[in-house]
């Protein structure tokens, strides 16, 4: 008996000290405002108010909280993606684990009014998407100038085959731009899916992104859209630079710690010089800041990931068309590629720049082109603000 008992002892011994260790951890350690490996700001103490208490928003933000402040999280996660997986339940965090080692977000939490959102739904509210695309399209209709609109697909949109998950969401999803009118919209998810199912790099598999070469077709297409297709330059006449080691936000979400990362691509035409990139916070020649090729977050090479205003404008020449871009991240990577063209004014549309016309306006835009992801499109309700 006395074995077992000791046994007992230092089992239960050791669990308190577990326990009690993490608990002193999470009282003694500062909050962590920003997660690199998940490249996301993260939940710290939240401010309690009567309204916040009522409408529930303290009490999900307290949650987030200390989800987000555990001590040893990471670790955590990642042996929880081995159970998952040990259980042969192919995901983790809602991150799908696909061939070729994809990962594919399909949980989201799915904004239906600006009192209510859903957490871990791999579904959609029609009727809210339906109303913002109908007031994207009011928009673009009532403008003194012409308006495009890009609607960038999630990688469980494009990748389907990659998974054993039915592709229904995401037919009824692509369905609901029928409310947009042709001359708007920019149509890129059959053609993507089309290039991914062939076997061509469209989209990073440990990324919610498209690739740089995901990025050129869609440029491809928004250039023949608005009848410049015959400017558009050839793949060939461009210089491609790779960056080994890209692990995206659906690595860091699903705790697959053994999926190899990605490759990022950096496009050069050979005119780079001739182009300055301002984002508010300084500038740059071209259209690429390689120092984030060193940081977790290589996907802000792209002219240096996202500001409130970024201008990107061509020295010497002819005068050229200004290009309004109202944008999330997905837009960053088809900037080489518009600048050739345009001199581009991009506003951060997630960041609640939607009174586009007046920022028209102020930077004398002759055409705007919108690029906002599905993923957007379902989380938030950015696109029914605009105006």
């Amino acid at each position: 008996m006395k074995p077992n008992r000791r046994t007992d002892i230092a089992t239960v011994a050791l669990f308190l000290a577990v326990l009690f260790g993490l608990s002193a951890a999470f009282v003694i350690l500062p909050d962590r405002t920003h997660s690199d490996n998940e490249n996301r700001d993260l939940q710290t103490f939240p401010q309690a108010d009567i309204g916040s208490v009522l409408d529930g928003s303290f009490s999900s933000d307290i949650n987030t909280y200390f989800a987000d402040q555990f001590p040893l999280r990471d670790m955590f996660v990642g042996i929880k993606a081995a159970f998952e997986l040990a259980l042969c339940k192919g995901e983790n965090n809602g991150v799908m684990l696909g061939a070729d080692s994809t990962l594919a977000v399909r949980d989201f939490t799915v904004y239906q009014s600006r009192l209510l959102s859903t957490p871990d739904m791999d579904r959609y509210y029609a009727e809210t998407v339906r109303k913002q695309l109908a007031i994207l399209n009011d928009y673009a209709l009532s403008s003194d100038i012409p308006v495009y609109a890009v609607l960038p697909p999630r990688t469980v949109d494009v990748a389907s085959e990659s998974f054993m998950y039915p592709s229904t969401v995401s037919e009824n999803l692509m369905a609901e731009t029928a409310v947009l009118s042709e001359e708007i919209f920019v149509p890129v998810y059959d053609m993507l899916k089309d290039k991914y199912d062939s076997g061509e790099y469209v989209m990073y598999r440990t990324d919610h992104h498209w690739t740089t070469l995901g990025a050129y077709y869609a440029y491809c297409g928004i250039m023949e859209h608005i009848g410049m297709g015959d400017s558009v330059i050839p793949k060939e006449d461009f210089t491609v630079s790779s960056a080994s080691g890209f692990y995206g936000t659906s690595w860091s979400k699903s705790g697959f710690r053994f999926v190899p990362g990605d490759t990022i691509e950096l496009w050069y035409f050979g005119n780079e010089d001739e182009f300055t990139t301002n984002t508010g916070d300084g500038s740059f020649s071209g259209f690429y800041n390689t120092d984030w090729l060193s940081e977790k977050d290589k996907y802000s090479v792209f002219i240096d990931g996202t500001h409130s205003v970024t201008t990107v404008k061509k020295s010497g020449g002819e005068p050229r068309e200004t290009l309004l871009v109202a944008k999330d991240s997905f837009a960053d990577s088809l900037v080489p590629f518009l600048a050739q063209h345009f001199d581009l004014v991009i506003v951060n549309l997630a960041g609640r720049m939607t009174d586009l016309t007046a920022y028209a306006a102020e930077y004398s835009a002759d055409r705007v082109l919108i690029v906002w992801n599905f993923e957007n499109l379902i989380t938030t309700g950015t696109i029914g603000n605009l105006k």
